[in-house]
């Protein structure tokens, strides 16, 4: 990078310590006896990061010394420097010796490290920023790709932050013993954010911060409404913010759904507006509930990752200004969960290679619920080999697109039910099944194939299609074979 860059007719010089990169050097000349103030600098600093091209080539030498098991001094530094040809471009054995006097100690060396890459990185934000411009002013490329290009190369400066600490297993286990503890005192057993079905949540405890959920059926099956019913119940019961993003549908389709299954009405009366009294009294609580309610939705069509990065980002900073600082200081990451309906439909960057597309945003929703410390629900479109076989129950080869998908995530669930035809049109979506018609309420199966944190498992749950609602199955409705008996009433509202 040049030594100086250009604001207007300002020239500023780019930011940089000599004195700390002279303190870093002269801390590991003064560790004489060992290697250790060398082993500590590495895990924070690369050569790119020191400013003065004499102390990158200096820095190198001396990880060389150490990779080849020899002391650092003066001696060691002139016969490496001097065999990479760079003795005398560094000021020779002169500069050497004087750094070899500083006073710098290795006690402090993390400290004068830190500062180094501070600078360092700094340095790559104005690089990225005014290629960024260039690009911008050329106006070759679309701005949409632009952004994302930026977006992803200042999220690869975020990641370098220099944080060289491992941790000790002694403070790991107190964690684990915090949250062993909570766990105790905990009556209900749910370590994270309810789904608000029981069968599901006993298999999951919850979902958790910082846990990428796959939620896969064939189109038709329910989906979306169950992601909506999930997302209904945790703002219902955490009181905290809920965002849902739709790729799919529009914002109205989802409240109307939203509507029918907090109110329990057929959702077609919603539409055609053919309410009886009761309905109307029914939707009425409905829509006062709701807006009670903290959910938050998006429907831009085409949207990309870093746009919905953004955005969750925006939220984060909204939520906590509004904060005491003591409630920050409890909940840093207050956004309670994230819907995204669905995976496939995100733009990515990558038009060439589907699949590959579809593997770079499943990690970047994996590295944001990570970054948001926010579990992060996304749906995904299953192949249609499943409906080849005879048991057509999905499994986590069905996934659509990218095994990376299965990789990246730390539940996938499934959705099945065994009223489903394939190819008849149906009642989640104007591709794919069928139900049978007479049964506006059925058994549905949501399959969890993967949990990194629990068990694999069956929650059996009832769907009733008109009013998009889901419902835990009673014990009593269960059939003497385990399936289902009398189907419960879940039409009426509340």
């Amino acid at each position: 990078m040049a030594d100086v860059s250009v604001m207007g007719n300002e020239y500023r010089q780019a930011p940089n310590d000599e004195a700390a990169e002279r303190a870093v050097l002269g801390a590991i000349f003064f560790d004489v006896k060992s290697d250790a103030a060398m082993v500590a600098a590495e895990a924070i600093l690369e050569p790119s990061d020191f400013y003065r091209q004499k102390h990158q080539e200096i820095f190198k030498a001396m990880r060389l010394l150490v990779e080849e098991e020899r002391p650092i001094d003066i001696l060691t530094l002139q016969d490496k420097l001097n065999a990479m040809g760079q003795l005398e471009n560094i000021g020779g054995v002169a500069y050497l010796a004087e750094l070899s006097q500083s006073t710098a100690s290795a006690a402090n060396l993390k400290h004068y490290a830190q500062i180094v890459h501070e600078k360092a990185i700094l340095r790559r934000m104005i690089q990225t920023l005014t290629d960024s411009m260039s690009l911008a002013y050329d106006g070759a490329e679309r701005s949409s790709d632009l952004l994302e290009d930026l977006n992803r190369q200042l999220d690869k400066l975020a990641q370098n932050q220099g944080d060289d600490d491992l941790r000790r297993i002694k403070d790991v286990l107190n964690e684990f013993q915090e949250n062993l503890e909570i766990a105790r005192d905990n009556d209900n057993d749910i370590l994270g954010i309810a789904s608000g079905y029981q069968a599901l949540d006993e298999l999951t405890n919850g979902f958790r911060e910082d846990q990428m959920i796959v939620i896969g059926a064939r189109p038709a099956v329910g989906k979306t409404a169950f992601v909506l019913n999930i997302a209904k119940n945790a703002a219902k019961t955490e009181k905290k913010p809920v965002i849902v993003f739709s790729l799919e549908m529009g914002a109205t389709d989802l409240v109307t759904r939203l509507v029918a299954a907090e109110g329990g009405i057929d959702s077609r009366k919603l539409t055609n507006g053919d309410l009886s009294e009761q309905d109307w009294a029914n939707m009425t609580v409905a829509v006062q509930s709701l807006a009670n309610m903290q959910i938050y939705m998006d429907d831009t069509p085409g949207i990309r990752m870093s746009q919905i990065a953004a955005k969750l980002r925006k939220l984060e900073r909204d939520v906590l200004s509004g904060m005491s600082e003591a409630e920050r200081d409890e909940n840093p990451h207050p956004l309670g969960l994230v819907m995204i309906d669905y995976l496939g439909l995100i733009e990515s960057a990558n038009n060439e290679n589907r699949q590959q597309a579809v593997s770079e945003v499943s990690r970047s929703i994996k590295k944001l619920a990570k970054e948001l410390r926010t579990p992060i629900i996304a749906l995904a479109q299953l192949s249609r080999g499943v409906e080849q076989r005879q048991d057509q129950r999905p499994i986590l080869s069905d996934l659509r697109e990218s095994g990376s998908i299965e990789q990246d995530a730390d539940i996938v669930a499934f959705l099945y039910r065994d009223d489903y035809h394939p190819g008849r049109g149906g009642d989640d979506g104007a591709e794919g099944g069928e139900a049978e018609e007479e049964q506006d309420v059925v058994p549905i199966e949501v399959l969890v194939e993967k949990n990194r944190a629990g068990a694999r498992g069956k929650a059996e749950l009832m769907f009733n299609k008109p009013t998009f609602k889901f419902s835990d199955m009673a014990p009593s409705f269960r059939g003497n074979n385990g399936g289902p008996g009398p189907i419960p009433d879940m039409t009426g509202g509340w």
